[in-house]
C-alpha cells in the first residue's frame, strides 16, 4: 500500500529539492503507476532547477515560560471534576525536503495541570512510530519537564534520559514512551519533540477532543498544494479559529491549513459506545493525488478493488493461504472420512483454536505460517490466515474479512484507506453463503464473530466475491435464570438458582470458567452475594460450545427479604435486577451501539409459609419501544401457596440513533421501577 512504503532517494548527484518530491511521488505510487510512465515523469524532474524553502509556524506558548496564575490553580473554572487540564495542545505538519530526502515533520508542544491524583496517568506518554522493514519513523527534539510550586518558587524537575524507551505495539507501530518525574497535585507538565517521517502519504490527524478539558488546541497542516489531500472532520466542536493561507514557494505553493478550538469541554463517555476515536473532534487526512503541473496525476489512495487485488496477491495475505503447503498432511488426516462440510469446517477449525494461542494483537497479515505454528502464538492476522490456509487445503471456497474493532473505530467507506481497518476474520462458503470464522477465542462457535468485531460492516478480499458485508451474527448475549425457592419464617429464602447461557454469555462463562478455575469462578460470580450460602454447585455443557452453557446452585439467601412487624418484604429478583438507569443524561449526541442483540429472562418461584398471605403483589406489564426494537414483559401468577414471577428483558436492534434516546431512556426508567416492585406477605 502507498502509505505504507519507505521513501529511500539514493541520487549521486544534486537535485534540486523539488525533484526530490517528485521522485519521491514515483517511490509512494509505485504500485499504481505503468513503467513508461515513471520514466516519463523522471525525465521531467531532473530538469527542476528552483529552490525550495522551510516553513515553520510558532507555539502560542513558550518552553519553559510557566504562567504563576497557572501554576496556583487548583480547580479548574468550566470543568469543577477535572483530575488535569490541557492548557496548550499545539501540533504543526508540514513536509520538509533536502537533496536526498524528503520528509514529513510532526511537531508536537504540550502543556498540562495536574489537578488531582487521578490526573497523574498524563503524565505517562506514549508516541506511535510507524515502520516497515528497517525504516521507522523517529523523535528528535524531545524536551520533558515537570514544574512544581515550591516556597512561592516555580521549581524544574528535566526528565532523565533513562526514563524513555520503546515498546512494540503492533506488526507496524512502536510506541516512544517517556514518563515525566516529580508529579504531584498541582504540578505543571511540559514536553516537546519532533516526529521525522519518510512515509509521505502517512500525514498526521490531529484531535482537538480528550478526556479532559483542554484550554487551547492549534494545529497547523502545511500541505504542498500538488498533494490532494481527502481531509474529514468529525465531532461537535465548532473550530474558534479556522483558515487556509497560501505560503508562496518558487515553483508551488503550500496550503496552510489552520484551526484553532479554545475552551473544548472534556470528552465523557458514555453507556453502550464504540470507541472514543469515533466521536471525539478530530480533524483527518488522507494523501488521495499528487499532481504535478503538466504530468499525469497519481492514485495514492486508490480504490478498495486495488486494495483488493494487492492483498490477494500479497506474500503476507493472499499468497500465505494458498501457499503454506505443509499444512497439507495435517488436513488431511482431520478431515479423513468425513463427508459433511459443517463437520470438516468444525474440525478444522477445532483444531487451529488448539494449536494457537492468541497473543492478543490485532491485525490482518501473517508471518510465515510454519514459524506461527512452530512458536504456537501468533496475531489475530497469524492465526485467522492460518485457518483460511487449512480451509482452502480443504477444499473450501474461503475469503478473509477486513474488520475494524469497536475500540478502533467505524469504517468509513467513502475513503478507501487500508489504515481504517485492524484485524482480519474468515468467510468459509457452505452452499453458497459466507459463514464467519475467528480462531482466536477457544469458546467462538462457528459462525459467531468476537464481539469486538461487530462494528458496521468488513470488506471481503476475494477473487470472486470482494465487496462489503454487514458485520452480524445469529448470536445475541442471552442467559435465563430459573429460581425456585421455599421462604422459611424467619425471613430466608432455601432452593435453588440456575443460570442457562446462549451466544455471547455462554462465551463470556466459559472464558471466565477457564480463566479462574471453578473454586475462583463460583467466590467471584454467586460469592459476590454475601447472603448467599451455596451447599452445592454443578456445571453442564462447559466444553461443548455448540451448547447452553449451564449451572446450578442449591443455597440459602438469609437477609433478602425484610420482615418488619410481621409483614414481609420479598423482592422476587434475587439476581439480575436491574436496579439503576445506565441512560442518565437527558440528551445524547451520540448514538447507543449495543454490539450484539440482549435477552435476559428470569423465572422465580417462590413457596410462601403457611399462616402468611399476599398483602401486595405486583401487576402485570408489557413495555415495548415502536417496532419492537426492545421489550419488557413482567408477569406475575399465584397458584395455591406458590408465587411465581416471569421477567423478559429484550434489546432487539443493536443501534439507537440519537432520536431514539428520549425513549430508550425511559423504557430504562419504567423497567427500573417495575423490578423494584415488592411482594408484600402479612400474617392472617
Amino acid at each position: 500500500m502507498a502509505n505504507r512504503l519507505v521513501v529511500q532517494l539514493k541520487v549521486r548527484r544534486k537535485l534540486h529539492p523539488l525533484a526530490k518530491i517528485a521522485l519521491i511521488s514515483i517511490f509512494v505510487s509505485k504500485y499504481y503507476l505503468h513503467l513508461f510512465l515513471m520514466k516519463k515523469l523522471l525525465f521531467v524532474i531532473l530538469l527542476v532547477t528552483h529552490s525550495l524553502h522551510s516553513h515553520s509556524q510558532k507555539s502560542p506558548i513558550k518552553f519553559g515560560e510557566i504562567p504563576m496564575g497557572d501554576m496556583k490553580m487548583q480547580t479548574y473554572t468550566l470543568d469543577s471534576a477535572a483530575s488535569a487540564v490541557i492548557l496548550t495542545d499545539y501540533g504543526e505538519a508540514y513536509v520538509t525536503i533536502t537533496n536526498f530526502n524528503a520528509s514529513l515533520v510532526f511537531e508536537r508542544h504540550v502543556r498540562i495541570k495536574v489537578l488531582k491524583k487521578e490526573g497523574f496517568k498524563w503524565a505517562d506518554v506514549a508516541i506511535p512510530l510507524y515502520y516497515s522493514g528497517t525504516t521507522e519513523e523517529q523523535v528528535s527534539n524531545l524536551k520533558a519537564v515537570t514544574y512544581n510550586l515550591e516556597g512561592g518558587k516555580i521549581i524544574e524537575t528535566k526528565m532523565d534520559k533513562n526514563g524513555v524507551f520503546k515498546e512494540k505495539l503492533n506488526r507496524n507501530y512502536n510506541l516512544h514512551k517517556f514518563t515525566l518525574p516529580n508529579v504531584r497535585e498541582g504540578s505543571i507538565i511540559e514536553y516537546s519533540y519532533k516526529v521525522y517521517s519518510d512515509f509521505i502519504a502517512n500525514f498526521p490527524n490531529w484531535q482537538f477532543q480528550y478526556t479532559i478539558p483542554t484550554v487551547h488546541t492549534e494545529y497547523w497542516a502545511i500541505i504542498p498544494d500538488f498533494f490532494i489531500m481527502e481531509k474529514y472532520t468529525q465531532g461537535y466542536l465548532r473550530p474558534t479559529t479556522f483558515e487556509i493561507k497560501d505560503q508562496n514557494r518558487s515553483d508551488y505553493t503550500d496550503k496552510a491549513h489552520h484551526w484553532i478550538i479554545k475552551d473544548v469541554p472534556a470528552f465523557k463517555e458514555e453507556p453502550y459506545m464504540t470507541s472514543e476515536s469515533d466521536y471525539v473532534s478530530k480533524v483527518n487526512f488522507a494523501l488521495a493525488y499528487i499532481n504535478f503541473q503538466g504530468q499525469p496525476t497519481q492514485e495514492i489512495m486508490g480504490s478498495w478493488q486495488k486494495l483488493n487485488d494487492r492483498l490477494v496477491e500479497s506474500e503476507a495475505f493472499g499468497k500465505i493461504i494458498t501457499g503454506s503447503n505443509f499444512l497439507q498432511k495435517q488436513t488431511d488426516a482431520l478431515i479423513a472420512g468425513e463427508t459433511d462440510p459443517i463437520k470438516k469446517v468444525e474440525k478444522i477449525f477445532t483444531y487451529v483454536k488448539g494449536a494457537l494461542e492468541w497473543d492478543g494483537y490485532k491485525d490482518y497479515t501473517a508471518d510465515k505460517l510454519k514459524e506461527v505454528f512452530d512458536r504456537k502464538k501468533g496475531t489475530s492476522g497469524d492465526i485467522n490466515l492460518a485457518l483460511a490456509s487449512m480451509l482452502e487445503k480443504a477444499g473450501f471456497a474461503v475469503d478473509m474479512v477486513l474488520v475494524s474493532t469497536r475500540d478502533h473505530g467505524f469504517v468509513r467507506p467513502q475513503y478507501p484507506m487500508e489504515r481504517q481497518f485492524n484485524y482480519v476474520v474468515c468467510a468459509v462458503r457452505i452452499d453458497g453463503k459466507p459463514v464467519f470464522l475467528d480462531a482466536t477465542e477457544k469458546y467462538l462457535p462457528v459462525g459467531t464473530l468476537p464481539e469486538r468485531c461487530l462494528n458496521g460492516q468488513g470488506l471481503i478480499i476475494s477473487k470472486n466475491f470482494h465487496g462489503w458485508i454487514n458485520l452480524e451474527t445469529k448470536a445475541k448475549a442471552r442467559t435465563i435464570t430459573d429460581a425456585d425457592f421455599v421462604l422459611g419464617d424467619g425471613g430466608e429464602l432455601q432452593g435453588k438458582i440456575s443460570f442457562s447461557r446462549d451466544g455471547y454469555d455462554a462465551i463470556e462463562m466459559r472464558g471466565d470458567y477457564q480463566s479462574m478455575g471453578e473454586t475462583e469462578y463460583i467466590k467471584n460470580s454467586v460469592g459476590d452475594n454475601s447472603s448467599w450460602q451455596v451447599s452445592q454447585t454443578s456445571f453442564e455443557n462447559l466444553k461443548e460450545i455448540d451448547k447452553p452453557a449451564k449451572e446450578y446452585h442449591e443455597l440459602t439467601i438469609s437477609d433478602h427479604v425484610v420482615e418488619a412487624g410481621g409483614v414481609f418484604y420479598i423482592n422476587p429478583f434475587v439476581t439480575n435486577q436491574i436496579k439503576q438507569n445506565p441512560f442518565t443524561l437527558t440528551e445524547r449526541m451520540y448514538p447507543v451501539d449495543y454490539g450484539s442483540l440482549k435477552e435476559r429472562i428470569y423465572i422465580c418461584k417462590i413457596a410462601i409459609p403457611e399462616g402468611y398471605t399476599i398483602d401486595e403483589m405486583p401487576s402485570n406489564k408489557v413495555i415495548s419501544l415502536p417496532g419492537g426494537a426492545a421489550k419488557y414483559t413482567y408477569s406475575v401468577t399465584q397458584v395455591g401457596n406458590k408465587i411465581s414471577i416471569l421477567s423478559n428483558f429484550q434489546i432487539n436492534r443493536n443501534i439507537f440513533i440519537q432520536t431514539d434516546y428520549p425513549n430508550l431512556r425511559e423504557f430504562y426508567n419504567q423497567v427500573v421501577a417495575k423490578q423494584a416492585e415488592q411482594i408484600v406477605l402479612k400474617k392472617k
